[in-house]
C-alpha cells in the first residue's frame, strides 16, 4: 500500500475530500516523526508503539577491500504490534496461505 493508497482510503472512510485526506496523514506523519526525534515514544492504541532502539557499535567487514571496520552505534526505530493487530494478523487464514512456504 502507497501513500495514495493510504489517502484513498482515508477519503473514502471519513469523507475528506482527497486534498484534506491528505493533509491529514501528513500531519500524522510529522507528528509520529517530530516524536520520535524528541526521543519520545509513539503509541497508537489499537495499532501499535513506535520506539527507539540503541544499536551498539559493532565490527564490520568491507569484503570488497578485505579489511575489517567499526559501525558506529546508532538509534534503529523499532515497531510494537498491539495485541490486537498481531492476532488479526497471525490467525488470517488467506494470509497464511498467502506466505505459507512452497
Amino acid at each position: 500500500m502507497t501513500r495514495r493508497d493510504l489517502v484513498q482510503a482515508i477519503s473514502q472512510r471519513t469523507g475528506l475530500s482527497r486534498a484534506d485526506a491528505s493533509a491529514a496523514l501528513e500531519a500524522l506523519l510529522e507528528a509520529v516523526q517530530e516524536a520520535l526525534q524528541r526521543g519520545e515514544e509513539v503509541q497508537l492504541r489499537r495499532f501499535g508503539r513506535f520506539s527507539l532502539k540503541y544499536q551498539r557499535a559493532r565490527k564490520g567487514r568491507l569484503i570488497t577491500a578485505k579489511k575489517e571496520i567499526t559501525v558506529p552505534p546508532r538509534l534503529k526505530i523499532h515497531f510494537t504490534p498491539s495485541a490486537e493487530l498481531a492476532k488479526a494478523i497471525a490467525h488470517n487464514p488467506s494470509l497464511l496461505k498467502r506466505f505459507e512456504p512452497k
